[in-house]
């Protein structure tokens, strides 16, 4: 996509071109992103989408205009038929330009969706970014990391790219129809994925091998404060026990 358009769009929807890296050593700052095959098979819907589209504006305008079939025998006897067919053809008129418009927006779309995608993983915890309409941003700390796994459908498979789940402590299991499932997990904050990525394998092990790092060397979340142990109770008597200690010596001493 051109530089210029590119970042002028971006000026405009006032999104940084790229996040920052997340907490962690400069050194082990690792940057990823989606596979080129990912925004193949996103073109590849949208292709099927527009194609669906034209189809069915074809099939209305054989309906509207064949004579002596669809609407124009329906019409035939109505009063003032020529003022409905003029309103039919202004519809018409802007309808089709409003495909024609709609063509290269919707593509942009698809393309900024591809490359506004950035993976980011540090030795203490890792940030996912996408979107440019609607931005979303997470970061997920090693600390808190309970399962990391490869998602891959059918089409995903046959083109050779996958997701890779991250889930954190409360992210736990979604119920429900498999649609209600997706949106659930999308919205989970405690979820995160790498989504369309060649390299699966390759990043679920580096986050493993640095998780397993983190953990061996007792290592928690930078942020959080270590508690303190409890303070040791004070040895000796208290000035309660030593009263009621001289009041036993007396009656004792009364016995006597």
């Amino acid at each position: 996509m051109g530089e210029n358009f590119r970042n002028l769009v971006l000026r405009l929807m006032r999104v940084p071109p790229e996040p920052h890296a997340p907490a962690g050593s400069e050194q082990s700052v690792q940057v990823f992103r989606a596979s080129k095959k990912y925004f193949q098979l996103k073109l590849l819907g949208w292709a099927f989408g527009q194609v669906s589209t034209l189809i069915g504006i074809l099939l209305a305008l054989v309906f509207l205009n064949v004579g002596g079939f669809g609407l124009d025998a329906v019409l035939e006897e109505v009063p003032r038929r020529d003022l409905i067919w003029q309103i039919i053809g202004v519809v018409e008129f802007l309808g089709i330009l409003l495909f024609l418009v709609q063509l290269p927006f919707s593509y942009f779309i698809i393309r900024f969706d591809f490359e506004m995608r950035w993976y980011i993983v540090t030795d203490r915890s890792l940030r996912i970014r996408e979107g440019v309409w609607k931005v979303r941003e997470m970061t997920l700390t090693f600390a808190n990391v309970q399962e990391v796994s490869i998602r891959q459908g059918p089409v995903q498979r046959l083109v050779g790219i996958s997701d890779l789940q991250v889930r954190t402590a409360g992210g736990g299991a979604v119920s429900g129809p498999p649609a209600k499932q997706r949106h659930q997990e999308n919205n989970n904050s405690h979820i995160g994925y790498f989504r369309g990525v060649d390299n699966a394998e390759e990043i679920r092990d580096l986050i493993l091998e640095r998780l397993k790092r983190l953990r061996d060397a007792g290592l928690g979340d930078p942020d959080q404060v270590p508690e303190r142990p409890a303070a040791s109770a004070a040895i000796g008597p208290t000035p309660e026990l030593l009263d009621a200690a001289r009041e036993l010596l007396q009656v004792v001493r009364g016995l006597r």
